[in-house]
């Protein structure tokens, strides 16, 4: 993600836009379009106003279950607006 993105969440909410995968094939694939997961991998793009109560920060990357957020559309790149309790783990790299 090149640009700067302008959107705050409010509260405890999080910013976040799917992590791509590679399959073994080179086909590229956003996490949530894979059958049978029922999480994705996303990276968090910004935070909400409560900052106490987010554990993560601008750029890590996470797993959150696959129906969780809200899906928008910024610039022709399709970001979530998820609660940060719906934030299953920290991906370590």
């Amino acid at each position: 993600m090149a640009k700067k993105i302008k959107i705050r969440p409010l509260g405890s909410r999080v910013l976040v836009q799917a992590v791509k995968q590679k399959e073994s094939g080179g086909i590229v694939l956003p996490d949530d379009v894979e059958s049978g997961k029922d999480h994705i991998t996303a990276e968090v793009v910004s935070l909400g106003t409560d900052d106490e109560k987010i554990k993560v920060k601008k750029g890590e990357h996470v797993l959150l279950d696959a129906f969780s957020g809200k899906k928008i559309e910024i610039d022709g790149e399709e970001f979530l607006i998820v609660k940060s309790i719906d934030i299953l783990a920290i991906v370590e790299q």
